[in-house]
């Protein structure tokens, strides 16, 4: 809690008094931890932002045949060439803390402004490769794995997919600093809504119980990501939480959770 409060100090209006400040500070931090964001998750956001701030990072990309340099679009695996580029983490009011230790059916997705307290709470996929019921229960780096992997994620550029907008993410920990190679975005997409949750799968004729999954990307409803991918874009941080394994993900391995 100490370190949340040293950290929203910073990010702060100026010009007010610094016991002014604190108590702003408390009652920010008090209000983003009422709104059911996991405090352990939280506690290791502020602590990386604030170690962090202003740090850059060095990140395996690649370019693509024929394309400019700098267009971060996808392109087809036999057009790349092997690259790199540094990104920086800046000062951002908004970041994203997504519970993958909680399933599908439940909004998981805490979008927080550090600034104001408030949290919005929304419905996000796994990837396919991490479990295909509610729950996602294994981790990895590994491309073509279509798996989520945990760890924080800086925000990057916007380009035009097959979805709409679609968020660049950096990854910036051994388990899961493959994400550019792998493509691993924040986009929308319609399997992503709530509706999918009820909807009828064609095969059991039964509710599905569960929203769809994708190839390891943090999908969102098209709606959620028109308004979110904006606030987040551009030198922010996305976590992939989950408590037990988390820091079992740093080796870089696969990481099994239950079932």
């Amino acid at each position: 809690m100490r370190l949340l409060l040293a950290f929203i100090l910073g990010v702060g209006v100026m010009g007010v008094s610094l016991a002014a400040k604190a108590e702003s500070s408390t009652l920010i931090a008090k209000k983003i931890l009422s709104q059911g964001v996991p405090i352990d998750a939280l506690s290791r956001m502020t602590k990386f932002l604030y170690e962090n701030k202003g740090r850059s990072f060095n990140q395996d990309t690649y370019t693509c045949d024929g394309k400019d340099p700098e267009d971060v679009k996808p392109c087809d695996e036999d057009k790349r060439n092997r690259s790199s580029k540094k990104v920086a983490l800046g000062s951002p009011q908004h970041v994203a803390i997504i519970d993958y230790s909680a399933p599908s059916t439940q909004k998981r997705f805490y979008l927080i402004n550090l600034r104001t307290g408030s949290v919005q709470k929304y419905y996000t996929s796994h990837g396919v490769g991490s479990g295909r019921s509610d729950y996602a229960y294994r981790f990895s780096n590994r491309k073509d794995s279509r798996q989520t992997s945990l760890g924080f994620y800086l925000t990057g550029e916007v380009y035009q997919g097959s979805y709409g907008k679609t968020l660049r993410m950096y990854g910036l920990q051994r388990s899961n600093d493959q994400a550019y190679n792998r493509d691993i975005v924040m986009h929308g997409a319609w399997y992503a809504s709530e509706d999918f949750i009820s909807s009828i799968d064609p095969a059991t004729k039964k509710p599905r119980g569960r929203l769809g999954v994708s190839w390891g990307c943090p999908a969102v409803s098209l709606s959620v990501a028109e308004k979110t991918i904006p606030l987040l874009k551009g030198g922010s941080l996305i976590l992939h939480y989950h408590g037990d394994l988390l820091d079992e993900a740093q080796s870089g391995q696969e990481v099994p959770g239950k079932k």
